[in-house]
């Protein structure tokens, strides 16, 4: 029986889209057919708010960012009320240990009796495994052990033979969380800002992948492999040469890494007005966008098929 892809989204440097990015092409899989689980293992938890935010949204009559105006605070009155709602089920699931945390056998968290897979469903074909503000601590504490946490759980949980594609939303530095969550996975992507600093994240996220994974004799011996599959430039402005050159120069930077053929492009208002790149389909304005992420997922089917 084919066992789901997992794919990890990683980069050394934060504020690069990598949750956006991470998300939206979960999405885009699951509107394809696939059935898709995101696990965020970044404490800032912030793929976790966007997909439980955008799951209240579709039970919502009214759209986000409605034009029913608090006069007052001059916000939509109406998109507060359903990120409390979000923000409520979220603390019912944390309540219930029903997170990530619950991977790394943490203590301070109730035994979720009837749901050890922890996946939770945001709509059909898209599902979840919460993240948690409290993995900030896993780092800080014993990892002796941890390493495996993430591979054991999809594994024993059956959450490989029951999906197509699990993606990892990784924290943006090396620790217990990456460390567990490449361990686990079979290919991985970096998305990449166009700016110099990018070429040191990339660099040293090599450096570590080839020290703590594909050289490491606990992984060889699992017989696992684990794949780039490439840079995503994110962010990216259009028509502006500067950013052109750069991408050419962190193309001849790494000639042994492959570089995607499409970009994501900077939209300034999608992070303000849309919680998912879905929810902004019926807007011509960001036509442009939908298609590069169409194409980015193309490419990211045709590289692990």
């Amino acid at each position: 029986m084919p066992q789901a892809k997992v794919i990890s989204f990683i980069n050394m440097k934060g504020g690069v889209g990598k949750t956006t990015l991470t998300i939206n092409v979960a999405d885009q899989l699951a509107s394809k057919g696939n059935k898709v689980v995101v696990i965020d293992m970044d404490p800032q938890f912030n793929a976790t708010q966007s997909l439980l935010l955008h799951k209240t949204q579709l039970t919502s009559i009214t759209p986000m960012n409605s034009d029913v105006i608090d006069e007052d605070n001059n916000v939509a009155e109406e998109d507060i009320r359903k990120e409390m709602t979000s923000a409520n089920e979220y603390d019912e699931l944390s309540t219930a240990g029903l997170t990530v945390l619950q991977i790394f056998g943490s203590s301070d968290v109730a035994k979720p009796a009837d749901n050890p897979s922890l996946v939770q469903k945001i709509k059909d074909n898209l599902y979840l495994i919460p993240g948690d503000l409290r993995l900030a601590k896993e780092v800080s504490g014993d990892t002796a052990g941890k390493v495996a946490a993430v591979f054991s759980h999809v594994d024993k949980t059956q959450i490989l033979l029951e999906y197509d594609y699990v993606l990892i939303d990784c924290p943006p530095t090396w620790s217990i969380l990456t460390h567990s969550s490449l361990f686990a996975s079979d290919y991985y992507i970096v998305p990449s800002k166009v700016d110099f600093y990018s070429s040191i994240g990339i660099q040293l996220l090599e450096e570590q992948i080839s020290k703590k994974i594909i050289n490491d004799d606990i992984f060889k011996m699992t017989e696992k492999k684990l794949t780039r599959l490439g840079v995503i430039f994110t962010l990216v402005h259009r028509n502006i040469r500067a950013e052109e050159s750069r991408m050419t120069n962190l193309k001849d930077k790494f000639p042994e890494i492959e570089f995607f053929r499409t970009n994501l492009p900077h939209m300034p208002s999608i992070p303000t007005r849309f919680v998912m790149y879905s929810d902004a389909r019926n807007s011509s304005l960001y036509d442009q966008l939908h298609n590069s992420l169409e194409r980015i997922v193309a490419e990211i089917e045709g590289k692990v098929n």
